[in-house]
């Protein structure tokens, strides 16, 4: 009971997950609209911070701005274990797709209690029974049709129904009777981390517990540092950050890695003994035994969590003859010693939504490194996966036109065989290959040069007509009356990852 008294009602943290297109962005900024929120940059920070907080009837609520796409599926499991509440978007004229599944593992895994929000009711396609039937065979039962999972019919686009969505996201949390220690050290988990070219690491984060202030030791199982600054959503600067509060942070040596979760501790001495059991940071890699046919490459992207999402992609990317080997990947604009090491290693540089170091670009086109950079994900990983494809050798494909039965033989010669036939099947071509057949036995191959028909040079004939023909053979076989011959040729075509 003691215990209790020091808990206060927890403001709840609400991961928005579902498939791409379905509009979980849209429904974001339809939230924002509906709260009045403008996210601003502040004190020369450019990358927006992963989360915000709303207030509605005197109720908080902090929203996990997690990117939907399915690239992203690592970073949607990870939000959702931070999370108290899941809404899961889903399009009321599409139902169920893949990344919908994805979404209701991720949250069944992190057994949270899920709201479903059936957008786009403003089209006429619009079906929202039919989508909660959809549901159901996934395990999501909503409390129309018996279950205990709310179901909030919505317009994103419109603006409809985000009233009632915050309500019942706020009877969700007053159900589930959340509860937390603030006046305890902070404990919670990293939203997102980035490079800024001025400021240096920046990491959003969210307290589970706890406050965190400014002049705090803090620490992560890959790095460690010290609270120098603590800025809120909308960029203001702050002493403190209470439970559920997002709250970007200065003050790390290292970008921790997005999902990891984070402590403060009383001294540098206990932080690096939990720093120390961390997981392998970012580096070069040390892969041996490699492929004959290997893609080399660097990556590097605006922040952590669009790293994550890169590598966890790019994994999917295989084939039996190439392999892709990622030498080096890390946040934060392409550099001087990106370029060295790309030319040292015979590799190609990728960027994510980052730039080239000022002062480079000479020594790039000199040792003729040239870096791609990308704003989209899947435009980035195309790329890598057609310079793959690129590497793989073409395939040999046999494709048959036709057969022609031998009626003549003409003359003989070191060039070849002249002879005639008809054609009994398909269609047949000069400059074709050609299997000659006796009594249903294979006796030997060659090439068809040319044909004529009527002395007259063609270069096709179709099923019954007569033709006379230069026969090359690979070999020295003598054709004869009735051989019959199969025609085909081979055709290069490119491989697929």
């Amino acid at each position: 009971m003691k215990e209790e008294k020091n808990k206060e009602i927890k403001v709840p943290v609400v991961v928005v997950l579902g498939h791409v297109d379905h509009g979980k962005s849209t429904l974001l900024e339809a939230i924002r609209k509906e709260i009045r929120i403008v996210a601003r940059e502040s004190g020369g920070i450019t990358q927006h911070i992963g989360a915000y907080e709303i207030e509605k009837d005197g109720k908080k609520i902090t929203f996990i701005d997690t990117p939907g796409h399915e690239a992203f599926k690592e970073m949607r499991s990870r939000g959702a274990e931070v999370a108290d509440v899941a809404i899961l978007v889903v399009d009321a004229g599409e139902s169920v797709k893949p990344q919908t599944k994805e979404s209701i593992k991720a949250v069944k895994k992190a057994d949270i209690p899920l709201i479903v929000a059936l957008n786009k009711m403003d089209k006429s396609q619009a079906q929202p029974d039919w989508v909660k039937g959809e549901l159901k065979k996934e395990g999501i039962i909503v409390e129309s049709l018996g279950g205990k999972v709310p179901a909030v019919e919505v317009s994103a686009k419109e603006g409809k129904g985000i009233e009632e969505l915050l309500e019942t996201i706020s009877l969700v949390a007053e159900i589930e009777e959340l509860k937390v220690e603030k006046d305890v050290p902070a404990e919670g988990a990293i939203i997102e981390s980035a490079l800024d070219p001025r400021k240096g690491v920046i990491a959003t984060l969210i307290p589970r517990k706890g406050t965190l202030k400014k002049g705090d030791i803090i620490a992560t199982p890959s790095v460690k540092g010290k609270v120098k600054q603590l800025i809120d959503f909308q960029g203001k600067q702050i002493e403190k950050c209470l439970p559920s509060q997002p709250a970007a942070l200065l003050g790390f040596e290292e970008a921790p890695e997005v999902g990891q979760q984070f402590k403060v501790f009383g001294s540098l001495e206990s932080a690096e003994e939990f720093f120390q059991g961390g997981e392998k940071k970012e580096g070069i890699s040390e892969k041996k035994d490699q492929k004959e046919k290997t893609l080399k490459i660097i990556l590097k992207a605006d922040v952590k969590g669009s790293l994550e999402a890169l590598k966890s992609v790019l994994k999917e990317l295989s084939h039996e003859e190439v392999e892709l080997d990622i030498i080096k990947s890390e946040v934060g604009n392409i550099n001087a010693g990106d370029i060295k090491l790309a030319n040292d290693l015979g590799a190609r540089i990728f960027g994510f939504r980052v730039k080239m170091e000022k002062n480079i670009e000479n020594t790039a086109s000199q040792l003729k490194v040239f870096p791609k950079t990308f704003d989209v994900i899947y435009e980035l990983v195309d790329e890598i996966k057609q310079s793959m494809e690129r590497m793989l050798s073409p395939e040999i494909k046999r494709i048959d036109l036709g057969k022609i039965k031998i009626l003549a033989l003409f003359k003989k010669s070191k060039k070849g065989q002249i002879i005639g036939g008809r054609v009994v099947e398909g269609e047949i071509t000069k400059d074709t290959l050609a299997e000659v057949y006796r009594n249903k036995e294979k006796i030997g191959q060659g090439k068809i040069k040319s044909m004529e028909e009527e002395k007259r040079t063609i270069s096709s004939a179709g099923k019954g007509k007569e033709v006379g023909m230069l026969f090359i053979p690979e070999e020295d076989i003598d054709i004869k009356e009735d051989d019959i011959l199969h025609v085909y040729k081979k055709e290069k075509v490119d491989k697929t990852l």
